[in-house]
């Protein structure tokens, strides 16, 4: 006979008598402390999670944790984010209603722990105890210190399984938030949507950009060139320690995120403006080819974090701290890359946070932003000057939508639509528009057999205009 849920009716007085007494030192605890807390900063206050596990700005009761500890936090919530959602049906499974919503430490502590039940190669017990032992030490949690126990050693218990009338795309899709699967489904189809989400529960692969001889580079780093200059390589090596990182000989960057700057066609000898720069991928892409650029940046660290980079890769540009709004260059370009501000719904297998952390209203700003944008670089080219809008979302309003805004208008502006030949004969990723669409299941070639690499490449989208 299958056990009873776990109810709320009956908390455990005598665990929550025991929160004084309550060890603070046992082995791991912090860092599952700290663990709660990045969660708790992603889903309660919307913040970034690469933000938050900054050794030098993150929460302090991350910083000060040991460098393991503080691997073995991102990996928890790493999890915890890409796996909301199966997390909340477990735990659905196991008790027969849900803890008070305002209860968020316990909610968040339950949510570490499973996270580390169902999806870590973390003893269960350890995972158990530790959260066990942080919701006695927490005044507001105490009391359901015994219904937390029997909710984790149940599910502890039932993991293997929970899942089992599930199938793998109905997995998938309890991790997309309710309103981020609308939009997809009006955009692409649900089958495309349940790619999508299925897409983004496989980890992303290292794709490097390489300055010279991509197939030198792709034998020596076991890797596969995928096209152009870019290669996709698994090793598990810590990236700086992997050949040619010291000597600049390449730098990280998705397929797709290198497309941008190759679609603005030969660019050798001529002036371009690569407008919010950081962290500086397309930047050393342009200097690589023969451009004079001009990289933009609003943001002074971000500013010195490109500049960082362009130094290891013997690379220069001149750089300008400027909102892009208030920038007034003195001469005007033959070229500009607008890889303009965005969701960044396309980088969810990387940043699994990202769909927790924006909503439906941000998109809606930041399509705005973006318009305002190409029309303001408008003004900083030459006549017949080649203009190349790009993002990392796939939402429709940051892209196709806002493309045939700009396209129809009286702006000076004429759509050039891509071919085959302008994207590596990649014609998949040519949409009705003439404009690049890749989606994160999408293969980086025309066809699996012609590219043994793994599918999959982050979502971007990439338009270019004229100045007529």
């Amino acid at each position: 006979m299958a056990e009873r849920p776990v109810g709320l009716s009956k908390p455990a007085p005598k665990a929550a008598n025991k929160t004084a007494n309550a060890p603070s030192d046992k082995k791991g605890l912090e860092s599952r402390k700290a663990a709660a807390t990045v969660l708790a900063r992603i889903i309660d206050d919307g913040r970034g999670l690469d933000g938050l596990l900054d050794s030098r700005h993150g929460p302090a009761a991350y910083k000060k944790l040991s460098p393991a500890d503080q691997s073995l936090v991102r990996a928890i919530i790493t999890a915890a984010v890409r796996h909301r959602g199966e997390i909340e049906y477990a735990l659905s499974k196991v008790m027969d209603r849900p803890p008070p919503k305002n209860a968020r430490h316990l909610i968040h502590t339950l949510h570490v722990a499973a996270s580390q039940i169902l999806f870590l190669d973390i003893p269960d017990r350890a995972a158990v105890d530790l959260a066990i032992t942080s919701i006695r030490q927490e005044k507001r949690s105490a009391r359901f210190s015994g219904f937390s126990n029997a909710v984790l050693r149940r599910l502890s218990k039932e993991k293997d399984t929970i899942f089992d009338s599930l199938s793998d795309p109905e997995k998938s899709r309890l991790n997309v938030p309710g309103w981020l699967w609308r939009r997809w489904r009006k955009d692409f189809g649900k089958e495309k949507a349940s790619m999508i989400a299925d897409a983004h529960m496989r980890q992303a692969s290292l794709d490097i950009t390489v300055k010279a001889d991509p197939d030198h580079w792709a034998e020596t780093l076991a890797g596969k060139h995928l096209a152009g200059n870019s290669i996709r390589i698994t090793s598990s090596d810590k990236v700086s320690d992997l050949p040619g990182f010291a000597d600049g000989s390449w730098w990280v960057q998705d397929f797709a995120a290198s497309l941008p700057a190759h679609l603005l066609g030969d660019v050798a000898g001529l002036c371009v403006a690569d407008l919010c720069a950081a962290p500086g991928g397309k930047t050393a892409q342009l200097i690589n080819t023969g451009a004079n650029v001009t990289a933009v940046e609003q943001s002074k660290t971000r500013a010195e974090r490109l500049r960082s980079n362009l130094e290891r890769l013997n690379l220069s540009a001149e750089i300008e701290v400027f909102d892009l709004f208030d920038w007034n260059p003195e001469n005007s370009f033959d070229a500009i890359l607008l890889d303009a501000p965005c969701s960044s719904t396309g980088t969810i297998r990387r940043h699994p946070d990202v769909q927790w952390t924006k909503s439906e209203a941000q998109i809606a700003e930041l399509a705005t932003l973006q318009k305002s944008m190409v029309l303001k670089a408008r003004e900083f080219l030459k006549p017949d000057g080649i203009l190349l809008f790009s993002n990392c979302s796939i939402d429709k309003e940051e892209g196709e939508n806002l493309t045939r805004q700009i396209a129809v208008e009286e702006n000076g502006l004429g759509l050039i639509p891509f071919s085959a030949d302008d994207i590596f004969g990649f014609d998949h990723l040519i949409n009705g528009q003439g404009a690049i669409r890749t989606l994160p299941f999408h293969a980086p070639a025309s066809t699996t057999e012609e590219n043994e690499a793994p599918v999959g490449m982050d979502g971007f989208f990439a338009a270019k205009f004229r100045r007529v």
